[in-house]
């Protein structure tokens, strides 16, 4: 931890050590940027293409949804990450310290990469050009073959293999060492991380799309990645000896052994690395709780609204049995119901199928009768029920135009056995 410490406060306050970026340089007198025209030409036509890109959509489609001010925030933090592991003094210190080295790597994999995912740029950077432009290029794209390749690169196993293959490829002695002293296989080594990467955090986030991962098969991925990317860092921790001597002029000028700073490297592939895969594993795993949980509901709405349909003609059935059943049961007589309906002049509000002039259009028809399911919208059709409404209307529904005839309750029983006939 004191080596941790130290360090940081050499990094901070220190004007008067570090080397140029190119191997073999002198050491200088002060923190130097590195500003390599490849990168800042790239980093600008990112810029650009991006730009453009988000302002023709807005302004031809105006789907702001597609690319929002977030998807744009995502983009400029993400090339402002690579800008500093590039051209920041974290570059030309890398050379010295292979420690700074691995947050160089770090930035590059695990902090640029996600950002400019989540930002969706290739949306953005095909509606950079002109309609007919983007037709020729989505020609070029099928005609050449490249999007069968691209589809072939972007299954979860080639990629996974892909990235964590070239994590620990170049982080083994022999092949770091080749890139340490060649600028060119250098660049490449940069370039495949990035792009790895940016492959890799596709499969895990799928900002757009429909997702190739479900988010339980994303949560292994990760985890998984995680386990295998730390096997370099508990190497470098664990290892008795040096494992990278290219770095020993530069560990001397910084006050450190090569094994210091071969743990100290190690300690960051470690805890930043870890705590990064292990928060994306946290957002998977509350989307999959998130998901599952919609799923679930969705799943109860659809039985919920199925049982119901399924069960409609049963419950509606047995309604209707149970309204017929009480001509036999409720002890009334359907032919004298018929005659107290025309003496208390029931017809006179209501249409009551079977009863000379009863045609009235006050109240509901009183049709189909034993097949309702409600009774004034808010009793359940029984026998009970439908002797409690004739009987004392004003206690069921208070103020309606329902009148209480003073009915008997064998008059109700009688005018209750009629109206169940009507089926």
């Amino acid at each position: 931890m004191m080596q941790v410490l130290t360090l940081i406060g050499v990094i901070v306050a220190s004007h008067d050590a570090a080397l140029a970026h190119a191997v073999g340089h002198p050491i200088t007198h002060e923190l130097e940027w590195s500003f390599e025209p490849w990168v800042l030409v790239s980093l600008c036509a990112a810029i650009f293409l991006y730009t453009a890109g988000t302002y023709r959509i807005r302004s031809e489609v105006g789907a702001e949804r597609v690319l929002d001010r977030w998807h744009s925030v995502t983009f400029a933090l993400g090339v402002l990450v690579v800008f500093i592991a590039l051209c920041s003094p974290i570059d030309t210190v890398g050379e010295q310290l292979f420690s700074v080295h691995m947050v160089q790597h770090l930035l590059l994999m695990l902090a640029a990469a996600p950002l400019l995912v989540w930002s969706r740029p290739a949306i953005a950077f095909v509606w950079a050009f002109s309609p007919a432009w983007r037709k020729r290029i989505g020609r070029f794209w099928t005609g050449a073959g490249l999007g069968g390749a691209f589809t072939v690169l972007m299954r979860p196993l080639t990629v996974w293999v892909l990235f964590v293959g070239s994590f620990v490829f170049w982080h083994l002695p022999g092949p770091y060492s080749w890139a340490f002293h060649n600028e060119f296989v250098h660049a490449i080594e940069h370039a495949s991380f990035f792009l790895t990467s940016l492959a890799f955090w596709t499969l895990v986030l799928e900002p757009s799309g429909r997702r190739r991962l479900g988010y339980a098969s994303a949560l292994l991925y990760v985890t998984v990645t995680a386990l295998l990317s730390g096997l370099p860092g508990a190497l470098m921790i664990l290892s008795p000896r040096a494992l990278y001597p290219d770095h020993a002029a530069g560990v001397a000028a910084w006050g450190l052994t090569l094994i210091e700073d071969q743990q100290l490297a190690g300690l960051i592939m470690w805890i930043p690395a870890g705590a990064i895969y292990i928060a994306a594993a946290v957002w998977l795993f509350v989307r999959m709780m998130q998901d599952t949980e919609s799923r679930n509901i969705h799943i109860r709405r659809s039985a919920t609204v199925s049982a119901m349909i399924l069960l409609l003609p049963l419950v509606l059935g047995g309604c209707r049995d149970e309204a017929q059943s009480s001509e036999t049961h409720l002890g009334g007589s359907p032919k004298r119901g018929a005659t107290l309906i025309g003496k208390f002049g029931c017809g006179a509000c209501h249409t009551v199928p079977g009863i000379e002039g009863a045609d009235g259009l006050v109240g509901p028809p009183l049709d189909h009768m034993s097949k309702r399911v409600y009774i004034a919208g808010v009793l359940r059709n029984t026998p009970d029920n439908m002797m409690t409404w004739l009987r004392n209307p004003q206690s069921v529904v208070p103020n309606n135009a329902m009148p209480d005839v003073g009915l008997s309750e064998q008059q109700a029983r009688d005018i209750a056995a009629y109206l169940y006939t009507l089926d």
